[in-house]
């Protein structure tokens, strides 16, 4: 008997190689919960194929083929009837299954952390938030932003507990829940499997202020959000970086809603070189400086400041050079 401290508290489990064919997948799951409510009277076949149906899961397997086994434990729950509740350790378990039909030899047992009930439902949720989102196995977006969400929500954790215990700021963690409650909204309406990756969008939108408020409290652009991404107008979470300077300009946003996010920038980028161009944004930044020189500068370059003087020069011959090379007149 081994014990594991989880909340202050020792959970005792036992730590053995056990049967794949005893293993049962757990439907609440984190990976797979959202697409478990697309599906009624979910069975362990239906289990087995999302998640062996996932890119991550086969690139996983053929690691896991490649080292001769699954060598870090899973973690199940003794069901009291000769087989085991997977609360940790799904994708594995699924990939030892397929692999072990596939005629690979080593996959028929597993090894496992078995609990018993000393382990409860917030034990657990601690527990996959310190591997998964802390931790080494790092979980999608989306799943982290559940866990996350389920802590605060679920089982009443404070956000000085989830900052101290998940190593998140505060700020991160309630992007993390404001993304994660507009993603489970839009999937209300856009059930599809795939809208889940629509995640990355809405946590953009909310690490930046001025989009986070106008979604919530302009009803009009949320819906207008949730259109562009149904109609795969964003094609790219990065994106989003670019969407104040489109929603400033009337005439992009109008392209945006139309044709999407490439013609939609093109028009801003016409209208400021800056944003595609580094030696513009420098000229951009640099004028909108100069025009507030501070008075002490000013002072300065009256009293002679040769250091001063000689960069302003400088300035000037490097944009007389520009104009000449390129054939126009700067007055």
């Amino acid at each position: 008997m081994e014990t594991i401290t989880i909340q202050g508290k020792q959970v005792p489990y036992v730590r053995e190689r056990i049967p794949v064919d005893k293993c049962d997948l757990d439907p609440a799951n984190p990976r797979v919960q959202f697409l478990v409510g697309q599906v009624r009277n979910i069975t362990q076949t239906d289990l087995d194929e999302m998640i062996w149906s996932k890119d991550s899961v086969k690139a996983l397997s053929q690691t896991i083929e490649q080292n001769g086994g699954v060598h870090e434990a899973i973690l199940v729950q003794d069901t009291h009837d000769g087989r085991y509740l997977v609360r940790e350790g799904n994708c594995r378990t699924v990939i030892s299954r397929h692999l072990g039909e596939q005629g690979v030899s080593n996959f028929d047992t597993i090894p496992a952390m078995i609990f018993k009930d000393a382990l409860t439902e917030e034990d657990l949720a601690v527990y996959l938030a310190d591997i998964h989102i802390t931790g080494k196995i790092q979980w999608d977006a989306y799943e982290k932003a559940k866990q996350v969400y389920d802590l605060l929500k679920k089982y009443g954790k404070s956000y000085d507990w989830m900052s101290n215990h998940l190593r998140l700021s505060k700020s991160k963690i309630k992007e993390l829940v404001d993304a994660y409650n507009a993603t489970s909204e839009f999937l209300k309406d856009n059930p599809a499997p795939a809208n889940v990756k629509k995640f990355n969008f809405f946590h953009e939108v909310m690490k930046k202020k001025e989009l986070r408020e106008k979604f919530h409290n302009d009803l009009s652009f949320k819906a207008d959000f949730n259109e562009w991404l149904t109609k795969d107008r964003l094609s790219e979470s990065k994106q989003i970086r670019s969407l104040p300077d489109i929603l400033a300009n009337p005439e992009a946003t109008k392209t945006l809603g139309l044709s999407g996010f490439t013609d939609a920038n093109q028009i801003v980028l016409k209208n400021d070189p800056s944003l595609e161009s580094d030696a513009f944004w420098a000229v951009k930044n640099a004028t909108e400086y100069l025009k507030k020189l501070p008075a002490s500068d000013l002072q300065d370059l009256k009293a002679g400041n040769a250091q001063k003087i000689i960069m302003l020069k400088n300035l000037y011959r490097a944009l007389d050079d520009i104009a000449t090379l390129s054939g126009m007149r700067l007055s």
